[in-house]
């Protein structure tokens, strides 16, 4: 007892001391906040009884989520890529389907450096002419190279960039590649909105003048089959440009009273080929045409600020609308009216194109 009264006694003494100590940190070195181990919100907080949190880091983290090589729009849309060609892989909806996707968009691959076709491999330009891998029969199509897709479409392009709403991808063209003069260096900024509109930015620059057309081969068939029957189609444009061997004559065309008349919307002609240019109406980013998908209840506005459009039927139906200069236009000067193919060195190359799609009301 006598014992356990000292130990008691002993106790209180060194606490009252320890009370009445001055505090010695100040004589230690200062505590830097770089050698604090940082901890996260996650770390440190328990869930609350009252929901989630709603702090803006929170937030912000949910909002920047993505999965590599994907966009998804709160609409329904899901939209997947590849740096192959920085292609879009397939565009799939659940819109009007319940909970499962449908394809209703393949294989958009890049085209450059020059949508289209140049007559017979050669141009002209400050006076030098230049000849470009023809893999076309006698002619060069977009772009040259070793396959009809051209060299954009087959090159690997580095993904420099992903968000949870945009991919943007970056080539390097190297002078001579394909016959086509200057360094280029390109780059393809896809943005997926919340409500469906996917915008393709195309920027560019070379070292020495060339040409720079480039396009976007989405093949479409918004029924989510392969196929271009039930579809309905309008074009904003009252001429095209006729061909002769797959090569514009010169001539700039009526579409009236020809199959190429969709100036008013109607069903599309899938007993018909089509691999023709429209020379579109109006300048400056526009809507330049609408497709609708029938049976699916889908649809698709196309804006751009280029003064032409392919229209292209596939031989398994698919159908695309590709936004672009005139084929051939570096050899036709007599359409310098509607823009040219030239990029300037040191100059910016900038277009975009937009394909909105959206369920029929």
């Amino acid at each position: 007892m006598k014992t356990n009264k000292l130990i008691f006694a002993f106790a209180f003494a060194s606490l009252l001391a320890s009370c009445q100590t001055p505090a010695t940190v100040s004589s230690a070195a200062p505590v830097s906040e770089e050698s604090i181990p940082a901890t996260t919100t996650s770390e440190t907080s328990t869930p609350s009884e009252e929901g989630p949190s709603s702090t803006p880091a929170a937030t912000s983290s949910v909002k920047e989520d993505y999965v590599d090589n994907e966009l998804r729009s709160d609409s329904g849309l899901l939209v997947t890529f590849d740096a192959k060609g920085a292609r879009i892989k397939s565009i799939q909806t659940t819109w009007s389907i319940a909970s499962s996707y449908k394809q209703i968009a393949k294989d958009g691959f890049t085209v450059g450096r020059v949508a289209n076709r140049i007559a017979n491999g050669k141009f002209t330009l400050n006076g030098t002419e230049y000849n470009v891998t023809k893999n076309s029969g006698q002619h060069s199509l977009h772009g040259g190279g070793n396959s009809w897709q051209g060299p954009f479409a087959n090159a690997t392009w580095t993904k420099v960039e992903q968000t949870h709403s945009t991919i943007t991808y970056s080539l390097h063209s190297a002078a001579g590649e394909s016959g086509y003069p200057g360094n280029l260096d390109a780059t393809v900024k896809y943005t997926l909105s919340s409500t469906g509109e996917l915008s393709i930015d195309y920027t560019a620059t070379s070292d020495a003048d060339t040409l720079y057309s480039p396009t976007n081969h989405l093949f479409m068939s918004l029924n989510g089959n392969n196929s271009d029957a039930n579809h309905k189609l309008w074009i904003d444009a009252a001429n095209y440009t006729p061909l002769s061997n797959q090569i514009p004559t010169g001539a700039i065309s009526s579409v009236t009273g020809t199959k190429f008349d969709y100036t008013t919307e109607k069903n599309f002609s899938n007993n018909e080929s089509y691999d023709d240019n429209y020379v579109l109406n109006g300048t400056g980013y526009r809507k330049v045409a609408t497709m609708t998908g029938v049976s699916l209840g889908l649809k698709v506005d196309v804006y751009t600020d280029r003064a032409g459009l392919q229209l292209y039927r596939d031989g398994q139906g698919n159908i695309c609308l590709e936004t672009q200069m005139f084929p051939d236009m570096i050899n036709h000067p007599e359409w310098d009216q509607y823009g040219t193919t030239i990029l300037r060195a040191n100059e910016e190359f900038h277009s975009k194109t937009t394909y909105a799609f959206s369920v029929i009301k």
